[in-house]
């Protein structure tokens, strides 16, 4: 009973608001027909972006060297002034491009050296490298990755850096698989042949 009573009263006073919309309608069209109209339309609210190119590393944002895309306050009020990121312009963008080619053509020349080092190392295949022994055959001390690096760079010429080595643990001569990390996705192997001096 209480529904139906309030579906009636909420249709009896859309039709009076539309009622009283009409009249009040017809009276403007009467009085003022030399009046212009203004209509407002209401636009839905977008989050502005722009394009800047970091001048300086900023977490959560950018590194230097970078273009992000920020909101356009955020770069007006702190990253302009602060001198922390400049606009996108074409040159500008022109200009990364470029730097991103020539950092990843330099990276494609360094995996490449370093793959060419890797198949001299397999071509090679065994390198020596000589220990003073005691009984039993078993040296003195250990092979470390200074050693090898010495014997490598005695046979090929070509000096490599120690930290990369994997090297197992050689407590008597004999011939033992190495391998030594030389790019991250790249990694030789060689065998080393300790041998007495």
């Amino acid at each position: 009973m209480f529904s139906l009573a309030s579906t009636q009263l909420s249709a009896r006073a859309n039709v009076a608001v539309s009622t009283s919309f009409q009249a009040k309608k017809s009276q403007s069209a009467t009085t003022s027909s030399s009046r212009t109209s203004l209509v407002v339309e209401a636009n839905k609210k977008t989050a502005k972006k722009t394009s800047v190119v970091m001048l300086e590393s900023i977490e959560h944002v950018g590194e230097a060297g970078e273009m992000v895309s920020v909101s356009a306050g955020f770069f007006r009020n702190f990253l302009e002034p602060q001198g922390k990121a400049q606009k996108a312009t074409q040159q500008l963008i022109q200009e990364f491009k470029n730097k991103q080619a020539e950092e990843l053509a330099a990276v494609e020349a360094e995996q490449a050296a370093a793959q060419a080092i890797a198949t001299a190392l397999s071509t090679i295949g065994k390198f020596v490298v000589k220990k003073t022994v005691g009984e039993d055959d078993k040296i003195f001390g250990s092979v470390t990755a200074k050693d090898c690096a010495d014997s490598i760079e005695k046979q090929t010429g070509k000096a490599l850096n120690t930290k990369g080595f994997d090297i197992p643990d050689i407590s008597t001569i004999g011939v033992y698989e190495v391998s030594v990390k030389l790019h991250p996705k790249v990694t030789g192997s060689f065998k080393v042949d300790v041998q007495k001096e």
